[in-house]
């Protein structure tokens, strides 16, 4: 994650600058305020500080560039963006700036811009020829994209590259509409914006989304799914539409401060099937990681491991559920959504402590 290496570059960029010495000093104690709330995960605090700094300071670019990490890791993209901008306009050469404001873009779906704003980074900053790898990589996407056709319908669109896989594509956004009413009416949420889902071959998901080959579909801003096989197993591409679609919830009520054992368990539990599939992986294995050591991507897991971790996540929400209600963890979401601390928003909402409910699920 990114944002484990802002709060060094914050501090760095911090400086007295032209304010008056009463101002500056303020703007630097907020700034400190804020970065120590980046490293403990407090974005809510984070952003209200380094907003604040950026009103004493209004010229200095790394406070702008505080307040858009802030505030994209609560979800709030449009403010996220503005303050890259300002950033950006303060320091044109402000290489971390470009690289989130590129990354925003980029999952977005605004695959034109976050190039626009690499190439234009990589000629100002001393640091950009570090971005050349990252831009092949989406030039070659942006080459792919352009073949591609689509089908939409009220809530999502497809797009797919030729021809014979328009009925597939169709197929999809049709389970995909299912699950956005069975997944809606469960969680009481339902997405207003619509949500495009790529279908690629099996070597071009890999080649793009660079995931381990276990991986049967990725979400990272769009629904990016491989074909392969997709029509004889019906069942399964269901199942994966639904957990990808889930991800696509979460993110929007959450932000990106949900843990991952949150994030997948609730992708899992609200699949076509349920949990019953997650049951039955615990069952083979006396393993049991612990909810925090679940609580980043699992993506860099071995197959094994990654099977343990998705069931580990799901009895854990499933739990949760039981416990508290769907409900309740959707107010949970929305909580991190507004800054809220993982563990004090998780007592309130679930009325348990969360080592205390870390500590059951482990008996479990």
């Amino acid at each position: 994650m990114r944002f484990l290496i802002a709060p060094t570059v914050l501090m760095l960029a911090v400086s007295v600058g032209a304010a008056g010495p009463c101002a500056a000093q303020d703007s630097i104690a907020l700034a400190r305020t804020g970065t120590a709330a980046i490293e403990d995960q407090r974005f809510g605090d984070a952003l209200e500080a380094f907003t604040k700094a950026a009103a004493l300071k209004p010229g200095d670019a790394s406070l702008c560039f505080g307040a858009g990490v802030a505030a994209l890791m609560l979800g709030q993209n449009d403010l996220a963006q503005a303050r890259f901008e300002c950033a950006l306009a303060r320091k044109p050469n402000y290489l971390p700036a470009a690289e989130w404001l590129g990354d925003l873009h980029y999952r977005a779906g605004r695959l034109d811009e976050a190039i626009s704003i690499y190439e234009t980074a990589r000629q100002r900053s001393p640091g950009g020829r570090d971005l050349q790898a990252q831009l092949a990589i989406w030039r070659k996407e942006r080459e792919l994209q352009r073949r591609f056709q689509e089908v939409r319908t009220e809530h999502f669109t497809a797009l797919f590259e030729v021809p014979s896989d328009e009925p597939l594509a169709r197929e999809v956004v049709e389970r995909l509409e299912a699950a956005y009413w069975r997944v809606g009416n469960t969680l009481g949420v339902y997405p207003s914006q619509p949500i495009i889902v790529v279908l690629y071959t099996r070597e071009q998901f890999g080649d793009i989304t660079k995931l381990a080959a276990w991986s049967a579909a990725a979400y990272d801003g769009r629904i990016r799914v491989p074909l392969a096989g997709a029509l004889e197993q019906r069942d399964e591409l269901d199942r994966v539409l639904s957990h990808e679609f889930v991800h696509a919830v979460v993110a929007m009520v959450g932000g990106r401060t949900v843990p991952a054992w949150v994030n997948e368990g609730l992708a899992t539990v609200l699949e076509p099937a349920g949990s019953k599939d997650a049951e039955a992986t615990l069952a083979r294995t006396d393993v049991r990681p612990g909810l925090s050591k679940l609580h980043r991507s699992f993506v860099g897991f071995s197959r094994r491991d990654a099977e343990i971790a998705y069931a580990s996540a799901a009895r854990a929400v499933r739990r949760l559920i039981e416990h508290r209600g769907a409900t309740a963890v959707v107010a949970l979401l929305e909580d991190l959504a507004r800054g809220a601390p993982f563990a004090s928003a998780f007592h309130q909402r679930i009325a348990m402590r969360y080592e205390d409910f870390a500590a059951l699920v482990a008996r479990d």
